[in-house]
């Protein structure tokens, strides 16, 4: 793959900044549309208007973004038109005059970009030596916000993919969903993940992880889809990172543990108020001698330790092994909200399957029961986004509740279905001895995705 790469500003130094404007515009939903009165913009020089009036007669700027993309000192500008049909798009770029006799010439026109809803938009800002294309996309209290980067070869024109962050906040009342987003390079192929999530006390969890992605052949702006399936396996939401380094236990929780599982390693951990107010702590253990294999479920059990009023520990709930099924899953703990949630994680060929199992005490001196189960299946779809879906079943297994969505990408666009109902509750599940096996609830507690509903069949 042939380099080509800003002269002057890095890309990975302007993805901070990126990743900072997302976060601080998105932490919630957009509002939907109200009237507002005009922003003032930029007169758009005469002759990049009549250079995009010659190039696409009848369309209307919907919003403009000047700077310097190409040289510095020289200011380009990025323009959003509205489209031949409603809800559609088309971002343009034109660069000045290159000589004192010359004109305005468009240097990069977007293929038609369809967010697919009403309250979707597309925007574009220019930065040096740098082309941000956002596109958002609602689906009610949903979102999901990518932001394209393009920049010059070697600070000319043609413009070319260089970078991407996709971002997707928390569900709202949702206590199992956290805030999520992807940065990738595409010159380097550096991926940065980021999980964000508030805590009932204010607090913030953050959890970063570094990782790569294969280098893909360069993809020239004119020619970029913009669909939401468009760098699909750049931005999936992979493994979750780590909530807590497992170096960081107390020496009395690693004695008790040490005593119990004398050839076990701890390979993650969280602390928290679980039962009382004090700082109970939930570990993770695998086998010592698969301990450097991260994430590694087959055989890891899930020890709680209580915190006592003297400012001790005690071991308490232990869970039995989990199943070999998934040998190479990844097994997370958190607690949060009184409540210990056990989250596993498979990455297969064709998607993920990610299921959080939710504990609690019922009474406080009662052992740990399995309160709730949430689990999420997501599946790929193809190079030109179709058949992308994923289903998060959510089930209260105290009343039986369970509602059930299904998001999918049809064709470029965003289907989405969503069933309630009402499922016989199971008799208590303790976390003692459990060994995460959903079959061991029944088959109508596993999520299975919809494709007729998708497909409008």
């Amino acid at each position: 793959m042939p380099e080509f790469r800003p002269s002057r500003w890095p890309v990975r130094a302007l993805f901070p900044l990126a990743l900072t404007a997302i976060l601080a515009a998105c932490t919630t939903p957009p509002p939907a549309p109200v009237a507002q009165a005009a922003k003032p913009v930029h007169v758009l020089p005469a002759g990049a208007a009549q250079a995009l009036a010659q190039r696409f007669p009848g369309r209307h700027v919907v919003s403009d973004s000047h700077g310097p993309l190409l040289a510095a000192g020289v200011d380009d500008v990025a323009v959003v038109l509205d489209g031949s049909t409603p809800g559609e798009f088309t971002v343009v770029v034109l660069a000045p005059p290159a000589a004192a006799d010359g004109g305005w010439r468009v240097i990069g026109a977007s293929r038609p970009i369809v967010p697919g809803c009403a309250q979707c938009s597309v925007s574009a800002d220019l930065a040096p030596q740098a082309l941000y294309v956002r596109v958002i996309r609602t689906d009610g209290a949903d979102f999901e916000n990518f932001t394209y980067q393009f920049a010059g070869t070697d600070g000319s024109d043609p413009l070319r993919l260089v970078g991407v962050t996709a971002y997707i906040p928390s569900r709202a009342g949702d206590p199992a969903s956290h805030s999520f987003s992807a940065s990738v390079d595409l010159l380097t192929g550096q991926r940065t993940d980021i999980v964000e999530e508030s805590g009932s006390d204010g607090a913030t969890t953050h959890r970063e992880r570094q990782g790569s992605v294969p280098l893909r052949a360069p993809i020239a702006f004119d020619d970029f889809t913009f669909t939401a399936d468009a760098l699909d396996a750049e931005t999936r939401r992979s493994a979750p990172a780590p909530f807590d380094p497992a170096g960081t236990l107390p020496a009395a929780a690693v004695d008790a543990l040490r005593e119990r599982f004398p050839r076990m390693t701890v390979q993650s951990q969280s602390s928290g108020a679980l039962r009382g107010e004090g700082r109970d702590i939930v570990a993770v253990l695998v086998p010592a001698d698969r301990a450097a294999r991260a994430g590694a479920a087959a055989d890891a059990v899930v020890a709680v330790l209580l915190a006592q009023p003297d400012g001790s520990l005690r071991l308490a709930d232990v869970s039995g092994a989990m199943a070999h099924a998934c040998p190479t899953c990844d097994v997370q703990v958190q607690i949060a909200r009184h409540t210990l949630s056990v989250e596993t994680t498979e990455i297969t060929p064709t998607g993920s399957v990610s299921t959080d199992w939710q504990f609690a005490f019922r009474p406080k001196d009662a052992p740990l029961r399995l309160v709730g189960l949430r689990t999420e299946t997501t599946v790929r779809g193809g190079d030109d986004g179709t058949g992308r879906r994923s289903t998060v079943a959510s089930t209260n297994l105290i009343n039986g509740d369970r509602i059930e969505v299904t998001d999918g990408v049809v064709n470029g666009h965003r289907r989405r279905s969503e069933q309630r109902s009402r499922l016989q509750v199971p008799a208590p599940v303790l976390l003692t001895d459990f060994a995460f096996d959903a079959s061991a609830l029944g088959n109508d507690f596993a999520a299975g995705p919809d494709a007729a509903r998708l497909s409008g069949s």
